[in-house]
């Protein structure tokens, strides 16, 4: 009976002492083996710039260039960027023609978010041209708090929940996107504006972005009147120089900015400056012009068809001379958006009928007409080398890809599309 306990007590303790046994490996696993943490790199995808003094970070900048090149205008905004304690975020991945931006734009905030420990902010995106459109339709479904639309317009929409800056140059094939007269009612939406300068499409000068983005972030987000009291003065400026566009835009700027009791009586100041003779005659011509030019548009897709090389090559002349008028900017900058509307419509039959959807023998007048406007353009020779490939010249294809490629063509997956891939292999 002794013997019989004893050997109970000892299984009790074997039984035990296997369990304690078992919670010290345990415990001593769990101290050598630590919770597995996220190690992140810094991400080829991006480029960025955080300002001097970034512990009260304000927000961040999301720059968008439609050829995967947003350096030179990160670059341009660190003094900017210090000033007005933003981080500016180049995402080198957008460019035209892709469809997964959205997911970019979520991938690379996300990533530079947790690899700089930043705290969420408030969120601009700021595009030009085709990535312009991609930055609309990512702020049309997702959180943002400010958006610069560069080159490209939402006219055609109700202000958004957020201010929304239209920027352009008046040589601008979408300046006409983006335009308003002063007394339609997009002048007294709050928050939408849209700054014009004197250029064609491209990045504006950084004076002109910098206005726009104080814009987007300023907007239903100050406690003072001193911005809008500077737009204010720099209307008066322009007026006394003649310069009646920018002198309404300043105003209209600085009444959109107003708080309190200055929103009232800044709105009536803009009233009062656009119901001025001289200013009413100057927008009344301009509104003038624009119903011309979009005569002239209309004209275009018939004459491309029926109109030889010869009245083209004499038309496009005649474009020129008037687009280099210095007694008229109003008409010169009408004709300079004019000839570059012909651009973009030569470019869209091209690359419509390479694709089997036009009229194969008005192929080499696009090519001509394409010549004369934009000997340069990387899209003329890409569209150039399908042209070859298709009739069988493939070494000129070769030399006309490889043209485009060295004026700037970017576009892989278009390439991929149009050649097979021991062509692509050869580039």
């Amino acid at each position: 009976m002794i013997m019989k306990n004893i050997i109970i007590v000892l299984g009790v303790l074997i039984f035990a002492l296997l369990i304690g046994c078992g919670n010290s490996k345990k415990e001593q696993y769990q101290k050598l083996v630590k919770p597995h943490k996220e190690i992140l790199k810094e991400s080829s995808h991006y480029i960025y710039y955080l300002p001097k003094e970034s512990s009260q970070l304000k927000g961040i900048i999301i720059v968008m260039d439609p050829h995967s090149k947003p350096r030179l205008v990160v670059d341009s905004l660190h003094d900017f960027a210090d000033a007005n304690s933003l981080a500016i975020l180049g995402l080198k991945d957008i460019k035209n023609g892709i469809s997964n931006y959205q997911d970019i734009i979520k991938r690379d905030l996300g990533h530079f978010r947790k690899f700089k420990k930043l705290k969420p902010q408030k969120i601009y995106l700021v595009g030009f041209s085709g990535a312009a459109r991609m930055a609309l339709l990512y702020a049309n479904r997702n959180k943002i708090d400010g958006l610069v639309l560069v080159g490209a317009g939402a006219n055609r929409q109700s202000q958004m929940p957020f201010p929304t800056v239209l920027v352009a140059g008046t040589r601008d094939f979408n300046f006409l996107e983006q335009y308003y007269s002063p007394k339609d009612k997009k002048s007294f939406e709050r928050n939408r504006i849209a700054i014009h300068y004197r250029g064609k499409h491209q990045w504006p000068p950084i004076n002109v972005l910098e206005d726009a983005i104080v814009f987007a972030i300023s907007r239903g987000h100050i406690d003072n009147d001193d911005l809008a009291k500077k737009y204010e003065e720099k209307s008066k400026k322009y007026l006394k120089e003649g310069n009646i566009y920018l002198s309404v835009k300043a105003m209209e700027t600085a009444y959109k900015l107003s708080i309190n009791e200055n929103i009232g009586s800044r709105k009536k100041e803009f009233i009062k400056l656009i119901s001025q003779k001289k200013v009413a005659r100057y927008f009344t011509k301009l509104d003038k012009y624009i119903k011309e030019e979009y005569g002239r548009y209309q004209e275009m897709s018939n004459y491309l068809k029926n109109k030889d090389i010869k009245w083209w090559t004499n038309q496009i002349n005649y474009y020129d001379s008037k687009a280099a008028s210095k007694k008229n900017l109003i008409a010169a900058d009408s004709y300079a958006r004019t000839k570059a509307y012909l651009g973009i419509l030569v470019y869209s039959r091209l690359n419509a009928t390479i694709a089997g959807r036009g009229q194969y023998s008005l192929i080499p007048k696009y090519f001509a007409i394409y010549e004369i406007i934009a000997p340069q353009n990387p899209d003329y020779y890409f569209f150039k080398g399908v042209y070859a490939y298709t009739q069988g010249s493939e070494s000129d294809a070769l030399k006309y890809i490889e043209k485009a490629k060295e004026y700037g063509f970017t576009n892989d997956v278009k390439i991929s599309k149009y050649f097979p891939r021991e062509f692509v292999e050869k580039l």
